[in-house]
């Protein structure tokens, strides 16, 4: 089922995230290039990470990767661990002799999941899919496009899947609503083979690679950055009321600083009501 393919292992070993459909009624000829992805990576040497579906784009991919002696990891949602047994519902088989890695996600949602699939990636491969893939994908390019990672992203646009997605970032880029250039966002190959290659060469290229984060790095808020830029001791409480304010942000779990919090703030909220009381009665006395 492969293409023509360069079956030589690369000079450097990626840890690649693949995006792609999950659905039983994928056409043959996106799991064809699923297949071919798949089997690239693991002859190239590089470790396949994707959500260890058994249908669509994924089980292909899987297949596929298997079939090349890859290594493969498989981020999977802990909704889909079978009670009472060590297998998961929904995962490939590939996953069932113990040679792959199955990764379990937790929580109440997806995040997790998302977070463990890049976590650690050089670069992430996109194929044809539907919503989830999508989404997937364009939260990625969020966090490139602001500057959260800088690991290369390309859509693998079989029969011009994602032509309209290159539309509607050059209409963007148009109308000045980006702050990079469309090509520094997402790239867009025909091929597998061809996405491959770029992404190689690109992590090749010495100016990309000191760019590259492997880990996405949560950036300070403003609200710590002003923070660190206020001094003296008459700013203390502004302090307070910094650290306050950004506890949602910070995942912070110590049930003992969320006190100090709302200590803070009743201690605010008393003091600017005696405040405004006393302006009141001072303004009275001098009519």
């Amino acid at each position: 089922m492969t293409t023509e393919i360069n079956q030589e292992t690369a000079a450097t070993p990626l840890r690649i995230c693949c995006y792609g459909s999950s659905s039983s009624r994928t056409p043959e000829k996106y799991t064809n290039a699923a297949y071919d992805l798949g089997h690239l990576l693991a002859r190239r040497g590089h470790t396949c990470v994707n959500g260890a579906g058994s249908t669509g784009c994924m089980a292909a991919m899987n297949r596929g990767a298997n079939d090349g002696d890859g290594h493969i990891v498989g981020v999977i949602h802990e909704k889909f661990v079978v009670d009472g047994s060590d297998w998961f519902e929904g995962a490939h088989s590939v996953f069932r002799d113990g040679r792959n890695e199955i990764v379990v996600a937790s929580g109440n949602d997806l995040q997790e999941r998302k977070r463990l699939l890049v976590e650690g990636a050089d670069a992430l491969v996109v194929l044809p899919g539907g919503p989830g893939t999508w989404d997937e994908l364009w939260e990625m390019a969020c966090s490139r496009h602001i500057g959260f990672h800088s690991m290369p992203i390309v859509c693998v646009n079989v029969e011009g899947y994602y032509e309209s997605f290159k539309d509607i970032l050059q209409r963007a880029h148009e109308d000045e609503l980006l702050y990079k250039h469309p090509r520094d966002i997402v790239h867009f190959e025909a091929t597998p083979e061809a996405a491959v290659k770029w992404i190689e060469a690109y992590l090749a290229n010495p100016d990309n690679n000191t760019k590259q984060q492997k880990v996405i790095k949560r950036r300070p808020s403003m609200l710590k950055r002003l923070q660190s830029n206020v001094s003296g001791s008459s700013l203390i409480v502004w302090g307070r009321m910094t650290s306050f304010l950004e506890g949602e942000a910070v995942q912070d779990n110590s049930s003992a600083k969320r006190y100090d919090g709302v200590r803070v703030w009743h201690n605010l909220v008393v003091f600017s009501a005696g405040l405004s009381l006393g302006l009141l009665v001072a303004s009275r006395e001098f009519k």
